[in-house]
């Protein structure tokens, strides 16, 4: 049998926008609400760093419609927008 090595993810919620998250205003919102991208791109550099077979994206990749054009950009390349 042939071996491989892959990488899973699940429900990333790209672009949530975490309702509720303005009633806490020490919260760092604009950080907190910018990391499903951050956390693409490090599955997108973990993938290529450990040179996997294939990724596997499962679940709630989006949090409904784009409200933000680049949210389908981060799918396209180079990866980073």
């Amino acid at each position: 049998m042939t071996s491989f090595r892959f990488l899973h993810a699940a429900d990333l919620h790209l672009d949530s926008p975490l309702r509720g998250l303005d009633a806490d205003l020490s919260a760092p919102a604009a950080r907190i609400r910018g990391a499903s991208r951050e956390a693409l791109s490090a599955l997108v550099d973990l993938a290529i760093a450990e040179q996997v077979d294939f990724v596997v994206v499962a679940g709630d990749l989006y949090d409904g419609d784009w409200s933000d054009f680049r949210t389908g950009r981060r799918w396209s390349p180079p990866w980073r927008g």
